[in-house]
């Protein structure tokens, strides 16, 4: 019993020393949309948990014969393409939920709420616009960042998060 403790102490400690030796390599990013209308796209590693009030929601699985598959609830309707990677869902209030496992996802309509942690890119264009008469067109945040506006033109993003500090 006495051996088993002074084992366990051993591999604590020899595991607490090579903490700081590991890189300072960014983590997994965080996303957030809020109530956002245009188009919000992300491609990445990891979970996501989303929702589209009215519009389309795409979902291109590179592998779709795994076990990790997207469930998507409320669509009207699902197109699915021949090599069924790619599905298109469209109607009100679809639901989107992603765990583990690499995925691209589009939202394009209004209504959206996203909420990602993983690693990846990502697209958002906002439909405000003067000339449309929208001026709000949602609000996101990385990494727990404040709040922005939509961009008003295709803007692309990085999903990692901020690198760790060595101590």
């Amino acid at each position: 019993m006495r051996i088993r403790r002074i084992l366990t102490l051993l591999c604590f400690l020899v595991a607490l020393g090579a903490a700081p030796a590991e890189a300072a390599a960014p983590g997994a990013g965080t996303l957030s949309v809020r109530d956002a209308r245009g188009m919000v796209q992300l491609s990445s590693r990891g979970t996501m948990i989303g929702r589209i009030a009215s519009g389309k929601l795409t979902v291109i699985d590179s592998n779709p014969y795994d076990n990790r598959r997207a469930i998507v609830l409320g669509a009207e309707k699902r197109v699915t393409s021949r090599n069924r990677k790619t599905t298109v869902y469209s109607g009100q209030d679809i639901r989107l939920r992603i765990t583990g496992g690499r995925a691209n996802v589009r939202f394009n309509g209004r209504g959206i709420h996203l909420s990602a942690v993983g690693r990846g890119t990502g697209l958002l264009d906002g439909a405000g616009d003067l000339s449309t008469g929208i001026f709000f067109d949602g609000v996101w945040s990385l990494n727990d960042e404040d709040y922005h506006s939509l961009p008003d033109e295709l803007t692309g993003f990085d999903l990692v998060g901020p690198p760790r500090e060595r101590g």
